[in-house]
């Protein structure tokens, strides 16, 4: 019986610790940390002050807990994406066409846009930290970046190696591909009017910007002639 009244209290505690996280995230995505107080924190969760300080010995102490969580919840959601086939014949003849790679690539944006919308006040976090604006230190927006090159960069060579794409320096692609994504990711958290990044037709336009740009020409004659 005492075993089970400490864990109704280890999950409450737990409980209660994921909530706190959760509002800071909220709060501190938006106002910025310097803006931020324990008690904006507090009030966001419903907590008092004090039970913020049982968990946490200051406010750096939940930024610092809040990114390494933040990070790991980022990679995991990338991490959940299907990756291309080992090999060209597992993917089936419709992907080694120019509407299947175009397909392929339309869905990896999309994947890509919608991590970032279904956790818009995490990334919000990441921009505000690699920006420097907060006059803090964290690797945690360098590990996610360099998350992102590695898959888009382990795509790209996989394309080039199936005969899909045109011989190029993936890594290079990759980490300009996404100097754009974060791009777009400033201009729909940051403007008066945010860019709704969940719009089908962003994700076309750069998945038509990534086809051309790297498809194999042959490939992008067979496009070019079915329009």
């Amino acid at each position: 019986m005492e075993q089970d009244t400490e864990k109704k209290l280890s999950h409450r505690a737990e409980a209660r610790r994921d909530k706190i996280f959760a509002a800071a995230l909220e709060v501190i995505s938006r106002k910025g940390f310097h803006q931020t107080s324990i008690a904006d924190i507090a009030g966001r969760a419903r907590v008092s002050r004090a039970t913020v300080y049982q968990y946490f010995c200051d406010k750096r102490d939940i930024l610092a807990s809040l990114t390494d969580r933040v990070a790991q919840r980022l990679i995991d959601a990338m991490n959940s994406w299907a990756p291309l086939p080992v090999e060209p014949g597992a993917a089936g003849p419709s992907l080694a066409t120019g509407e299947g790679l175009r397909r392929m690539i339309d869905t990896r944006i999309s994947e890509i846009l919608d991590a970032i919308s279904e956790n818009a006040d995490a990334f919000r976090l990441m921009i505000r930290l690699k920006r420097g604006n907060e006059g803090l230190v964290d690797d945690a927006p360098a590990r996610i970046d360099d998350h992102v090159v590695a898959i888009l960069t382990r795509d790209i060579q996989a394309a080039t190696g199936f005969g899909w794409a045109r011989s190029c320096d993936a890594q290079m692609i990759a980490r300009f591909l996404l100097g754009g994504i974060q791009k777009l990711l400033e201009d729909a958290f940051d403007r008066p009017d945010p860019l709704p990044l969940d719009n089908a037709a962003i994700a076309s336009e750069i998945g038509a910007l990534v086809f051309f740009g790297l498809a194999h020409g042959d490939l992008i004659t067979t496009v070019v002639r079915s329009q």
